[in-house]
């Protein structure tokens, strides 16, 4: 009999000691702390947390009156004022850091050599470099935003140069793990909304009492968000082989936990099926987060064939 070798994913994140919330401009910004500590993780070492957690917030936003009443740009921006969303928000950031998503979002990155060209963002959208880059560095105040970064600029934002180094810790050199860089609570929530509206669409394709109309509303709701091609290596060490994936954001890194957790055959991030709440099943087979939800389901389950009968 051949030996089957085990097969796992690994890639490398940044992420500080601690994070704050701080407001520009009527926005409110996750930041490090200013005498946080960096340190690298695994994210695949956490992958079922990391997707249950953000499936949480993606729950709470998509459940919210906000949401429900108008259109999600402004219902989002809404719910980045709430306490509740800060909360929610800054936990999830302190335990896996930020979604790096000035690496994510852009199609192109031929700005960060010329600022006069705008960013692309898909969907027909764009934006100038400066916009951009304010958006994402509005902290460091020895850029002078009158013109967009030079490569001066860049560099000392990775944290490389003897001025502005930051030596503590394990820390991986990009212009995203700098405690200059920020992201805006609007944009967290927002990325959670799109994972979990993917995976109610996923649902949604497995179940047979959903509707053509809600899937299309599913469909509607991530329209425009494709997972990017990751850089991919591998390493065989002890008769176990490593994928290792370089990937720009950890925003695609969720997007591939989210993937290979619905095409393993082991899925074991679920969405209860009573209540729509994540968790992490023990048993693959689980369809319900709690005894209670699967005795509240067969009750309805009951009724519904009681009242079909009477009928």
């Amino acid at each position: 009999m051949i030996k089957e070798e085990k097969i796992e994913f690994t890639a490398k994140w940044c992420k500080y000691s601690k994070y704050k919330i701080e407001k520009k401009d009527d926005k409110f910004y996750i930041v490090a702390d200013k005498n946080a500590i960096p340190s690298t993780y695994d994210p695949f070492d956490v992958k079922n947390q990391i997707l249950k957690d953000l499936l949480v917030i993606g729950k709470e936003s998509v459940e919210n009156e906000m949401y429900k009443i108008g259109n999600r740009e402004i219902s989002i921006e809404a719910q980045s004022k709430m306490e509740k969303f800060q909360n929610l928000v800054l936990e999830f950031v302190n335990n896996y850091g930020l979604l790096g998503n000035f690496r994510y979002l852009p199609e192109n990155y031929e700005f960060m050599d010329n600022g006069d060209i705008p960013v692309n963002l898909g969907n027909n959208t764009s934006v100038s470099a400066l916009e951009f880059e304010k958006k994402y560095f509005w902290k460091d105040s020895k850029i002078d935003w009158s013109k967009t970064m030079n490569s001066n600029d860049y560099h000392r934002n990775t944290g490389l140069d003897d001025y502005f180094k930051q030596s503590e810790g394990d820390r991986l050199d990009d212009i995203i793990f700098s405690k200059n860089y920020s992201e805006t609570i609007a944009e967290i929530i927002n990325f959670a909304t799109i994972i979990y509206n993917k995976k109610l669409l996923i649902c949604a394709y497995l179940y047979d009492d959903v509707s053509e109309d809600i899937k299309e509303v599913y469909k509607e709701s991530i329209a425009g968000y494709s997972l990017k091609e990751p850089n991919i290596s591998y390493e065989a060490e002890n008769g176990q082989i490593k994928f290792k994936w370089n990937f720009m954001s950890l925003s695609e890194i969720i997007e591939t936990i989210l993937l290979l957790n619905e095409t393993s055959g082991r899925t074991e991030v679920k969405l209860c099926k009573h209540c729509g709440k994540p968790f992490i099943a023990e048993n693959i087979k689980s369809e319900y987060d709690s005894i209670q939800c699967r005795n509240r389901e067969n009750l309805n389950k009951s009724r519904q064939k009681k009242n079909n009968y009477i009928e």
